[in-house]
């Protein structure tokens, strides 16, 4: 994900259906189990035995106790339904031998006891009556042995050619043995005459399905068939008329039916449209709480959108309910994997392995994990093995690729992009991944190739389209071109950018590459988008990022700093770039592979800025309550914050970090951490190997550091007493007009709170005045102000003022500029920085104000309303 500068909250709100969750975890144990651990004896033989603590049932007065049952099971009461089933005989009122198999192997299997369920399943009383073959089927496919189950349906399809959901259930498992051609065959009998359900129902809606179930199976069995053969660039509309037939389903043809929900939600998924997925997914869960298909679905979202505590809950619900689940193990392992913890990660997915050593998507987890920690002779002996047992399969290849593009090893995700892409050429979210790579890399070229591909084959995909139309409207930005960089702007909205960007960037250069050794291999590319919506479809796909500036590597984004609708106001450019800068050095210094808060750290401890004021009261809160995030938390603060403050009290955190380890191990032992980093190392290997100590043992040492800074800032109670006796006596002074004296207590108190800033938005002031008239003493506090202040141009137009009233052009030249930097668009800023280049004798400056203010006089106009 790209490195960001002054990020907010992501735009997905996971929190609603982490909360569930949660809830659900709590609830899910059993009274009479809450003094025992669910692994532990004797809690673990006891839990399987008491039902679910759910909200008790209403039935129909007419409901026979076979019916209640079904319900039983229907709303995730799995163990209910085996006691109330052991008392009823399949033959009682309501049931027959099928059903009653039926239902207690479903409540079985939902609990992970598959070889109970498969031996109900496979009585001969039952195991030939056509619902019983089909769940038969489903069953061996869910336990490793798809061949079984196809060869199984094959013989239910002779008997039963109009079987919608064995021809269903049969395209599916083809796919997943990767017989691509029998998938077709089973998903086409959709649209063949005489059934052809496309046409009836663009014709007759809803009403040629009476029952749910055939309805939402149908819309799936079409999603793919369009999917396998090219369907939905063809068929106009195609998309919302399959997303119909689940909506249909679950809103007038049985409102109860949460299945259609969570089809739905594989259906937006498909198109990732994540957010309309999540809520009907918490449609389904409201249904039945258990539903392990929405479950899984939810834990594959909060993984993908960096929510830990969500996919916790997620594995925490499946496993009370089957402690054994290869689903809950899988979502774990994606949820390691996502945490940069790979070693972690595959000792999970090898006790899938271990129990199912056929299932492809373990396999290609478990070659992530090696992937990850830069194993690559095992990554590629791993996929051999795939390769024999399926050798056309690209899922593996996929998910190889998605571990490495998330942690930026951009060639190697490439080729494993490729090839899953070579393989099923119809999978548009291996063409997306490669191509939304592409972007962050910067071979936009290649990312139009690639995403105009994905597009035809899936052109209802949200984050593809947004990006092609971001891309068709660069093809008229600008470019500018320097030494070490390239700067692409919309020189119609923004036609100030390149009269300074690239002069800017350059004389930068020298000093953040050589404090971290390090030139990057090919020019940078900073990319300005003149509104927020479009750098952050650049950034992240969607028209939504809480931040102005962010790094990918070679890429940097950033949105326009000029007031006016659709962006984010003025903001200090420089400081972001030279932020954004340091994040690319330091991840070409370490192959990506730098810890995110190191990154982030390093590069506000590069700024060259004081601790932000909001900062302050956050950091002396972290200290004295021993609220700092230890280590491990601290990348995650970034990524996915548990309180609105933590994303900020990251970047504070971290560049405390990075300044305590400069000042007391020194820069070399920064260098030493980012080649550590680049060969692969983990954290926890590279903090005692480097710092010799360990993560816990620095931590402890680090507190203490932070300790002794904040114990001099005057916020303990008694010089907060102080302060506000001093504060009530200085502003008493200021009303009096005793300024001399205003100043002297004024300074008392920045010496008794040296982090706060109204001493010195005071002094500034009180030094301008006639009464007082000391400047030089005035511009010391304005450039704390003004360094603190990114959105505000007004201190260093100040500062450049009165370094031209006492004649220091020089000063007054750099400081306009600096005013420029924050507001380019602020044609006093200009003619006070033309004013200083002409009396600094900077002919080339001046010329450059001379050229800029009359093209920024036309723009001004052209903005005007009539």
């Amino acid at each position: 994900m790209p490195l960001c500068c002054f990020p907010s909250e992501d735009p997905l709100d996971c929190k609603s259906i982490r909360l569930c969750l949660l809830a659900l975890a709590i609830t899910a144990a059993p009274a009479l189990c809450a003094d025992f651990t669910r692994d532990a004896v004797p809690g673990k033989w006891i839990a399987p035995l008491v039902p679910e603590q759910l909200p008790p049932l209403k039935y129909p007065a007419y409901f026979t106790n076979f019916e209640k049952a079904k319900q039983q099971v229907w709303t995730g009461r799995y163990k209910l339904a085996l006691q109330s089933l052991y008392s009823i005989k399949p033959t009682d009122k309501g049931s027959d031998p099928a059903s009653y198999a039926s239902l207690k192997a479903q409540a079985l299997a939902a609990l992970g006891r598959n070889d109970e369920a498969l031996a109900v399943l496979s009585d001969p009383a039952v195991s030939d009556t056509p619902q019983v073959q089909i769940d038969r089927a489903v069953l061996l496919s869910d336990m490793g042995k798809t061949t079984d189950g196809i060869a199984l349906l094959k013989d239910h399809l002779r008997a039963h050619p109009d079987s919608i959901r064995a021809h269903y259930e049969l395209g599916r498992m083809s796919e997943l043995v990767d017989d691509f051609a029998t998938a077709k065959d089973a998903y086409g009998w959709f649209v063949a005459p005489p059934q052809d359900y496309l046409t009836q129902w663009q014709t007759r809606g809803e009403r040629i399905f009476q029952h749910a179930e055939d309805a939402t199976f149908a819309g799936l069995s079409l999603d793919r068939w369009a999917t396998l053969n090219d369907k939905y660039e063809i068929i106009p509309d195609l998309n919302q008329t399959l997303l119909d037939f689940f909506v249909k389903s679950y809103d007038v043809i049985d409102r109860e039916y949460w299945p259609a929900h969570v089809a739905a939600a594989r259906f937006y998924l498909s198109h990732d449209d994540a957010s309309n997925a999540e809520e009907e997914l918490k449609a389904a869960l409201k249904q039945n709480s258990n539903g392990i298909q929405a479950l899984d679905l939810m834990g594959k979202i909060a993984v993908d959108h960096y929510d830990f505590d969500t996919a916790d809950a997620v594995v925490d619900a499946i496993r009370t309910e089957s402690p054994q689940s290869i689903t809950a193990e899988l979502v774990e392992t994606r949820n390691l994997l996502r945490q940069r913890q790979p070693k972690e990660a595959a000792l999970v997915v090898r006790k899938v392995l271990d129990r199912e050593p056929d299932l492809i998507e373990a396999r290609g987890l478990l070659a992530a994990t090696e992937a990850l920690q830069l194993h690559d002779d095992a990554t590629k002996q791993l996929l051999a093995d795939v390769d024999k047992a399926a050798p056309t399969d690209a899922n593996a290849y996929y998910e190889v690729a998605e571990q490495l593009a998330a942690m930026r090893q951009y060639p190697r995700a490439a080729t494993m992009y490729q090839v899953a892409i070579e393989r099923a050429p119809w999978w548009s979210n291996a063409r997306n991944g490669l191509g939304l790579l592409y972007t962050q890399s910067g071979d936009e070229d290649l990312a139009r190739v690639t995403l105009d591909a994905a597009h035809k084959v899936d052109p209802f995909d949200v984050e593809t389209t947004n990006y092609l139309r971001l891309l068709d409207t660069m093809k008229g930005y600008a470019h500018k071109e320097s030494a070490h960089f390239i700067v692409v702007y919309d020189d119609k909205n923004d036609p100030l950018i390149g009269e300074y960007f690239n002069d800017y960037m350059e004389s930068i250069y020298p000093a953040i590459t050589g404090e971290y050794r390090t030139e990057p291999k090919v020019k940078t590319i900073i990319e300005v988008f003149p509104t927020h919506d479009a750098f952050s479809v650049r950034t992240t796909g969607s028209p939504w990022i809480g931040t102005v500036g962010a790094s990918t590597g070679r890429i940097i984004a950033l949105t326009t700093p000029r007031k006016g609708e659709g962006t984010w106001k003025a903001f200090n450019w420089a400081q972001v770039l030279r932020h954004e800068f340091t994040h690319t050095v330091t991840l070409a210094a370490t192959d990506n592979r730098i810890s995110h808060w190191m990154t982030e750290g390093l590069a506000v401890y590069e700024e060259h800025s004081p601790l932000q004021w909001a900062w302050v009261p956050m950091m002396y809160h972290a200290v004295t309550k021993d609220e700092l995030f230890d280590m491990d938390q601290l990348t995650w603060m970034f990524v996915r914050p548990k309180k609105p403050a933590d994303r900020q009290m990251a970047y504070a955190e971290s560049f405390w970090v990075c300044t305590y380890i400069e000042n007391t191990y020194g820069h070399e032992a920064i260098l030493k951490m980012l080649a550590e980093f680049k060969l692969g190392g983990l954290q926890k290997d590279v903090f005692p190997k480097i710092l010799g100590r360990t993560q816990d043992e620095f931590f402890t040492e680090f507190k203490g550091w932070c300790a002794q800074q904040v114990a001099s800032w005057g916020y303990d109670e008694a010089s907060t007493k102080k302060y506000d006796e001093l504060v009530d006596k200085g502003e008493s002074l200021i009303g009096a007009k005793k300024y001399q004296d205003a100043v002297t207590v004024w300074e008392e108190i920045g010496k008794l709170r040296p982090m706060d800033e109204q001493p010195h938005k005071r002094l500034a002031g009180l030094y301008l005045l006639p009464a007082v008239n000391e400047p030089e003493k005035a511009i010391d506090h304005l450039k704390i102000l003004h360094l603190l202040d990114v959105r505000d141009n007004r201190y260093a137009k100040r500062i450049s003022g009165l370094y031209r009233d006492i004649g220091d052009y020089q000063n007054a030249q750099a400081w306009g500029l600096q005013a420029v930097y924050i507001d380019p668009y602020d044609m006093n800023a200009h003619r006070l920085l033309e004013q200083a280049c002409e009396k600094a004798g900077d002919a080339a400056g001046l010329q450059r104000e001379q050229r800029v203010i009359p093209e920024l006089q036309a723009w001004l106009d052209g903005q005007k309303k009539p």
